[in-house]
């Protein structure tokens, strides 16, 4: 149905001539005339009984006219949703992140959100790789990963992590080679945290550790609350101390391949203006934090 043609009929309803609708609608008379005509042609019956004192609603014209009204205002709804939508403040966000995320992504959600409410906004906790054949596929809008990320794929750099050694505070004096060789190794199972593993292993080879876990556990929590309970030692990022108390005392691992970078990754061959929105909010919040 046309809009046009519905919001003549409208007008001229709400109007006692078909000079004061013209002019509400900034038409001629005669334009007037050939849209209701029109609009009558096209629905096959009267919707104005018409005589030399002016306009009346015919019976079909009473029955329409509620409905017209409201078709009228979900298109006016729909072109009002349509233009946030193409601008960026409204649609729909899906978002990833890892363990060394865990801080800053919630964080930079909130920012964005008091800026655009109208945004619905999803963060799952999804290993990188997960993150990667998701943004790849367009299921995943943006991902807060390790970097460097694939090449097809743009990013930002936001900051950087790097390795500790988690133990309990009771062990706070002691050494690496006393931790090693009296607790138990606490992992992250691999699939939940690879670039994690991968790191790990680059290290442990580098300085010379034999690391065999007695236990593993499917994310981060719950192996720092393994940790805490005083069952052994894990090596995780020390992005980690934002999620655990001071029952948990983390010592820096010394070795060349022990730092990496974490930023935010995307799919520009997808087009997604909230997306673009979010990149610029964070690209405008990195710049202020140098400034």
């Amino acid at each position: 149905m046309n809009i046009d043609l519905l919001k003549a009929f409208v007008t001229l309803a709400r109007s006692d001539t078909y000079r004061s609708a013209a002019e509400a609608l900034f038409i001629t008379q005669s334009a007037l005339t050939k849209k209701i005509y029109r609009l009558e042609s096209d629905i096959g019956a009267t919707l104005f009984d018409r005589n030399r004192g002016g306009t009346k609603l015919s019976i079909v014209g009473e029955c329409l006219l509620p409905e017209a009204k409201r078709v009228i205002a979900s298109a006016e709804k729909f072109d009002q949703l349509s233009n946030q939508v193409a601008t960026g403040q409204s649609g729909y966000l899906n978002i990833g992140f890892g363990i060394s995320s865990f801080d800053i992504a919630p964080r930079h959600i909130s920012e964005f959100k008091q800026r655009f409410s109208d945004v619905h906004v999803t963060l799952n906790d999804l290993p990188s790789q997960t993150q990667t054949e998701q943004l790849l596929s367009g299921e995943l809008h943006i991902a807060y990963s390790r970097l460097p990320c694939e090449s097809s794929l743009s990013s930002i750099t936001l900051s950087s992590d790097r390795l500790c050694v988690a133990i309990n505070h009771s062990h706070s004096e002691s050494s690496l080679t006393s931790i090693f060789a009296s607790l138990p190794y606490l992992a992250l199972r691999p699939e939940r945290g690879m670039g994690l593993h991968q790191q790990i292993s680059k290290v442990a080879t580098e300085l010379n550790w034999q690391l065999r876990p007695s236990q593993f556990a499917d994310d981060i929590l719950t192996l720092l609350s393994l940790v805490k309970a005083n069952i052994g030692f894990a090596i995780v990022p020390e992005s980690a101390k934002a999620l655990i108390d001071s029952t948990i005392h983390f010592i820096l691992i010394s070795a060349s391949d022990y730092q990496w970078d974490i930023g935010v990754t995307w799919n520009p061959k997808f087009n997604n203006p909230a997306r673009d929105r979010y990149i610029n909010l964070l690209k405008t919040l990195e710049h202020n934090k140098k400034v």
